[in-house]
């Protein structure tokens, strides 16, 4: 994809990209008594989140982690109670920022990029966590896909973005720790940049990412010298 000097609208994923999951990834492991229940779980949610996009039967992201995590209860043949696992999924509300954050965002702000988040988390959990990790007042907007009721990485979850934002999908830079993220940004026509954390990869068979950088600072600063003179 061709960088034009023209400055994108940078949009970012919340979970793992900005906010650390390391607390609720202890809490599902202890939960499941599993050291890799957490990724097991989470493997889970994301196939089921787009069955819900398959079959054209939504329910918040909120319900599905809850399902899923009584489902990889069940495979695991440990038996966890409604409560233990609302507790354990509640975590995620005051997840906090990654170090590097906060003095990316101030950087991409001062030089006046607009930030957006794009979650599939629903708009109320969304709001909470940004409020708890003091990252309100860095976004222009917070945009779930509850209003749609589409799962990234649908194309069409993008597009809505775009349309939201009235730009064209190809002024946008979706910016996540998850391949799986940037393959459907990608396939909207969205350029993309790839927060390589801990334990996360590229999905090979996509395209490759515009920018890459290994945390949110040293991403502003590669979009600061390429879209700035």
């Amino acid at each position: 994809m061709t960088i034009q000097k023209i400055k994108p609208v940078l949009v970012f994923d919340v979970n793992e990209t900005l906010l650390d999951m390391t607390p609720l990834k202890k809490a599902v492991n202890t939960l499941l008594s599993e050291e890799q229940g957490f990724r097991i779980w989470f493997g889970m949610l994301l196939h089921y989140s787009t069955v819900s996009n398959s079959i054209n039967e939504y329910h918040n992201f909120t319900t599905i982690a809850a399902a899923t995590l009584e489902m990889a209860a069940t495979s695991m043949h440990k038996k966890v109670t409604e409560d233990e696992i609302k507790e354990t999924l509640s975590v995620i509300k005051s997840l906090q920022t990654y170090p590097d954050v906060i003095k990316g965002l101030q950087l991409l702000k001062e030089y006046g990029f607009r930030l957006i988040t794009l979650t599939n988390s629903p708009e109320s959990a969304l709001n909470e966590q940004l409020k708890n990790s003091n990252l309100t007042i860095y976004f222009e907007q917070a945009l779930s896909i509850d209003t749609i009721g589409k799962y990234k990485p649908a194309k069409e979850t993008y597009l809505w973005a775009a349309e939201k934002l009235a730009v064209k999908p190809d002024e946008m830079l979706m910016i996540a720790a998850h391949g799986w993220d940037l393959a459907g940004a990608s396939h909207a026509r969205l350029a993309t940049g790839f927060i390589a954390r801990e334990g996360q990869a590229l999905y090979n068979l996509s395209k490759k990412p515009d920018f890459v950088a290994n945390d949110i600072l040293v991403m502003a600063e590669q979009l600061v010298a390429a879209y700035t003179e």
